[in-house]
């Protein structure tokens, strides 16, 4: 009898274990929001899906609670909160309320990224890929070679700066036009369009 109720304790344990959920704030106590984005996408490269709460703390994150994810959310500084199935569904009845100004949306697959940048920038000259190397979310670096190769469709995700494709030389020129990393860059640029017409 002993034994059989210690089972069933162990099961309700272990059962109530998997019926949790890890909310991580997006709002003001968020200690780490650009590794919490990096968070979010790797839970969703493990094949996991997460929901993203819009509008609500700052459009915070629902993972499921695994050991794997937790130790990860310490491992990089995120903070986050262990809540149950049942708050969970409290928050999804909460924004799926028409007089909230909120949302859930399930996300389930994570984006394979590309980053319209020239080849020859670092990730500290550019502050998208600054921000996505420190958030440890992956991506590819593509410019007009990929571009007139029609590369871009096997991207789910590009993000195009706000380039000056007039053909001026852009903001730096005024101030840097005589110096050798300058001159090279123009160079470079300038082959560029010629071979692509």
């Amino acid at each position: 009898m002993k034994k059989l109720f210690f089972t069933l304790i162990l099961s309700l344990f272990s059962f109530t274990a998997f019926c949790n959920k890890i909310l991580v704030p997006m709002d003001e106590a968020q200690a780490n929001h650009l590794k919490a984005y990096g968070i979010a996408y790797w839970v969703l490269n493990q094949d996991e899906a997460i929901d993203w709460m819009l509008n609500y703390r700052g459009g915070s994150f629902l993972l499921p609670a695994r050991t794997g994810i937790e130790n990860e959310l310490v491992i990089r500084g995120v903070s986050y909160q262990v809540i149950s199935d049942a708050d969970a569904l409290k928050f999804e009845q909460l924004l799926a309320s028409p007089s909230s100004n909120m949302d859930m949306m399930r996300l389930e697959k994570a984006p394979k990224i590309a980053v319209y940048t020239p080849k020859s920038k670092m990730p500290w000259d550019d502050a998208v890929t600054l921000a996505l190397t420190y958030a440890e979310i992956p991506y590819d670096i593509v410019y007009d070679d990929e571009l007139m190769n029609d590369e871009l469709t096997t991207y789910d995700w590009l993000h195009l700066h706000h380039e000056d494709f007039t053909g001026q030389y852009g903001k730096f020129y005024q101030s840097f036009r005589n110096y050798s990393w300058y001159i090279q860059q123009q160079k470079d640029y300038e082959a560029s369009a010629k071979k692509h017409g």
